[in-house]
């Protein structure tokens, strides 16, 4: 439980020219009247200003208690609640009441801001909130059966088994995948091709094994350039003593 005068942001004393949102008088202070002070400025504010009020009080409040907030909203909760079932006992034919209950009229629209801000679900009743979460639950699932369709299909050609590249020799193989991005058909040019060199490096990451130890994608990758022109420092060459076969078309032999 906080001390009085904790919760919200006072008005430094003879300061005449406060923050919109800071709260108490300008001379006489009296910290245990926080509550009053802090709802006496809510009858004066627009309901757009809400939710700007609101968390100014609650910035002043999480820095003496960084994991406040419950707390907080707990507060202003209580003194809301109370102070409506206050006015609304008051005598109907006091000269006070129309007073009264404009002023209910405002903290009733103060606490449907509250409720739109409600983490906790402190003013729904126990049964819609076990409802929305029947609800989520309900959306979960549905979701998960659509993600595991979506896994069956992703995994349906994959395979528990890579091929493997004889140790010692993955830049000759590296050397075979360049050469066949080159190969062209008599007939209808290029006989493979992509857009980038993606396609290359993650099937080599996916399907091949270099001797016993998987190759990452980051090894792969650093044997095909995005540019040609424009190696990056990783970049792995390929040295000419590993270029071990070369792909040349059947008609020229």
């Amino acid at each position: 439980m906080s001390a009085p005068g904790q919760y919200f942001k006072f008005r430094n004393p003879f300061d005449f020219s406060p923050h919109r949102y800071e709260i108490g008088n300008p001379v006489i202070q009296n910290r245990s009247l926080e509550d009053n002070f802090y709802l006496l400025k809510v009858y004066k504010l627009s309901e757009k200003d809400f939710g700007v009020y609101y968390q100014f009080h609650l910035n002043y409040f999480s820095e003496s208690h960084p994991n406040g907030e419950e707390l907080f909203f707990d507060h202003v909760l209580d003194i809301v609640t109370t102070r409506i079932n206050y006015f609304k006992r008051q005598n109907p034919i006091s000269p006070k009441y129309a007073q009264n209950m404009a002023n209910v009229r405002k903290l009733e629209a103060f606490l449907a801001f509250l409720k739109t801000i409600d983490h906790w679900h402190k003013l729904e009743p126990i049964e819609s909130v076990v409802a929305e979460k029947d609800r989520e639950i309900d959306n979960l699932k549905d979701r998960i059966i659509e993600l595991e369709s979506l896994l069956k299909d992703a995994t349906r050609h994959d395979t528990s088994e890579k091929i493997n590249i004889t140790k010692g020799n993955i830049a000759a193989f590296m050397d075979l995948v360049k050469q066949l991005q080159d190969l062209v058909t008599p007939e209808n040019g290029k006989l493979v091709n992509s857009q980038t060199q993606a396609p290359w490096y993650k099937m080599i990451a996916k399907y091949f094994k270099h001797g016993d130890k998987d190759i990452s994608i980051d090894t792969a990758r650093n044997y095909f350039p995005a540019q040609k022109d424009d190696k990056p420092a990783k970049f792995i060459e390929i040295a000419e003593k590993d270029k071990l076969f070369k792909i040349i078309p059947k008609d020229n032999k």
